[in-house]
């Protein structure tokens, strides 16, 4: 991460002068063109257009803060991703498939009312689909990579257990795997023991059977997570929207709470933000999961506060991180 001409907190210094080690494989199945599009009582103002799908977010983010990263995605039959991303500036292997770009929109009125709709790329032909599981493995075994992140959906055609599948090939490699995935597919990974699981509070409550009603609290909320997490060993990062975000490992649960942001500007990619941020800190700078969690909230609430094809520098990070608090809750 490139040091800026600034006076940080000694705790954010120690994160801005750290020396990421390892070597990220994310891995998007299914990418998509995100179109924000802004209104204001209903009525369109302006939209933007940016190439999204949950691991393409996340490596961006991962590159920004300066870790090796590798992005791993089929290509659409038209070319479109590809030229997408021609000088992201990280390393893409794209496979060549019959799909079609998809298309997700998301709407954030002036209000700050936000809502989505997702598209789908069609149906994969099977010698595609093989082809991209059969590479996450060979790269793995070929460029010496130290976390494997499987993001978001994927195209029809594709199993349900595609994750718990990979991660399975790769627990045999030694390679830890984080999932950010949703439903059925979130539940089968989870079967198969990945490093951290992302989900937010809906996708939580869905795989572990939680009444969201429930959890009425952040002292509730963080209890459910434990409570998941002593299930299951999987370490967890549950996102919690403007509350925040709850992490329960192996050293216990915490909760982050950021500032209050009063109108967002794009909420496209904050999960990611928040995941890369955190991966980054934790799992490649080996700092103590207080900083982690601290500096992925705070990357997090700077990403809603700006247009969805930007993404967060230091400077914006620190602003949300001396805002941010996180603190030790019980288990």
């Amino acid at each position: 991460m490139q040091s800026l001409q600034k006076t940080w907190t000694s705790d954010f210094e120690k994160i801005v002068r750290a020396r990421p080690e390892g070597h990220v494989l994310a891995v998007c199945l299914h990418p998509a063109l995100d179109v924000t599009v802004y209104t204001e009582n209903g009525t369109e103002i302006s939209r933007s257009k940016t190439l999204g799908g949950k691991a393409i977010n996340l490596s961006r983010m991962l590159h920004a803060l300066g870790a090796k990263v590798t992005l791993l995605a089929p290509d659409d039959h038209d070319g479109q991703t590809s030229a997408l991303l021609s000088g992201c500036g990280f390393d893409c292997e794209l496979i060549k498939t019959n799909l079609s770009l998809r298309q997700n929109y998301k709407y954030v009125d002036a209000d700050g009312t936000t809502r989505e709709q997702n598209g789908n790329a069609g149906v994969i032909f099977p010698q595609h689909y093989q082809q991209l599981i059969h590479r996450i493995v060979d790269i793995c075994r070929s460029e010496k990579i130290s976390h494997v992140s499987l993001c978001g959906s994927f195209p029809q055609g594709v199993e349900k257990g595609v994750y718990k599948y990979v991660i399975e090939q790769l627990h045999t490699l030694d390679i830890p795997c984080v999932s950010d995935a949703s439903g059925e597919a979130l539940s089968l990974a989870i079967q198969a023991k990945p490093l951290l699981i992302k989900p937010n509070v809906e996708e939580f409550c869905t795989s572990f059977a939680q009444d969201i009603s429930l959890l009425k609290t952040k002292n509730d909320a963080c209890r459910a997570v434990f409570s998941a997490y002593s299930d299951t060993s999987v370490q967890i990062l549950c996102s919690m929207d403007r509350h925040g975000a709850i992490y329960a490992g192996r050293e216990g649960v915490y909760d982050a709470c950021p500032p209050l942001v009063e109108c967002v500007t794009s909420f496209a990619g904050a999960g990611d933000t928040m995941l890369a941020a955190f991966i980054y800190v934790h799992e490649l700078c080996n700092l103590p999961i207080e900083d982690a969690l601290r500096f992925a909230c705070a990357a997090a609430t700077a990403k809603v506060r700006l247009p969805a094809s930007r993404l967060p520098d230091l400077e914006q990070i620190y602003a949300e991180w001396l805002l941010t608090t996180v603190k030790k809750g019980g288990t």
